[in-house]
């Protein structure tokens, strides 16, 4: 049987730093795969195409990984997500697209605006999704690019059943128990996989010694009247998340000597690091 690991790399949810690992566990056969048009247009009908020209991969990544994942014989898919804190990675999106070297519309907005006035723009009907439910959109079945589908409750309950049915969904603020994890579901199949990590297109400046409940508190008062709006605009996004972060909660406690492989895994990417000084 064969074994290919798909990554749908969700617009700032650390999938950057996944890609890394997964090209230093698989090298050649692994696949970041850029076109986007053919992936958009075509969905699962392209992925089975570039999975029987590529017979030696073994995993590949994608911004619009589709949801109709094509069955093919001798073959095991395992598809991986990371979800983030919607308002967190809102943080992120903005940080990100002002530094980018890009000419869209984001970037555009984000090199002349507040982070106030970004978000503001961005909360507006006809402005792309991006940072309203986007995470619920990318997980459901429905065209992902319409403005209008931002709030359509069926998507997120599809979202939901979706990301239920998975063996793991990770969470971006708990990377490296999400990638133990990962691990513990994918080695019996792929038994080279190595997900430590040097982190990689990191963006913006958190603050030190603020955890990821305080961050979001000083969004939130940074936002001031905004923050309502956007809640609203994200609320599916937060349920996904809540239930994603929960659903992995338990599986750690679950897993037998997960502190133990935890901490292992963590000495991993130390000595990752220090090989990079």
């Amino acid at each position: 049987m064969r074994n290919i690991i798909l990554h749908g790399h969700i617009f700032k949810n650390a999938g950057t730093s996944l890609d890394w690992s997964l090209t230093r566990s698989f090298g050649d056969a692994f696949l970041d795969h850029r076109d986007d048009q053919a992936m958009r247009r075509h969905g699962g009908c392209h992925l089975a195409e570039v999975l029987a020209e590529n017979r030696d991969l073994m995993a590949l990544s994608s911004h619009h990984l589709p949801r109709d994942i094509p069955a093919l014989p001798g073959v095991r898919l395992h598809c991986i997500y990371l979800l983030r804190h919607p308002l967190l990675r809102i943080r992120s999106v903005y940080d990100f697209e002002r530094e980018q070297q890009a000419d869209t519309l984001g970037a555009q907005a984000a090199k002349r605006m507040s982070f106030r006035e970004y978000v503001a723009w961005r909360m507006e009907p006809d402005t792309p999704p991006t940072i309203r439910n986007f995470q619920t959109l990318y997980l459901s079945k429905k065209k992902r690019s319409r403005a209008r589908a931002a709030r359509a409750l069926p998507q997120f309950f599809d979202a939901l059943v979706y990301t239920q049915s998975l063996p793991v969904v990770g969470i971006v603020e708990l990377y490296d128990q999400s990638m133990v994890l990962l691990e513990e579901k994918l080695r019996p199949h792929l038994p080279t996989l190595d997900l430590a990590y040097i982190p990689q297109n990191v963006s913006g400046n958190p603050v030190a010694a603020v955890d990821d409940e305080q961050r979001v508190a000083l969004i939130l008062k940074e936002l001031d009247d905004l923050g309502k709006s956007v809640i609203d605009n994200n609320s599916y996004d937060l349920a996904l998340y809540q239930a994603a972060l929960e659903t992995l909660r338990a599986a750690t406690s679950r897993l037998p000597g997960f502190a133990e492989k935890l901490a292992g895994f963590r000495e991993r990417c130390q000595m990752l690091r220090g090989k990079q000084r």
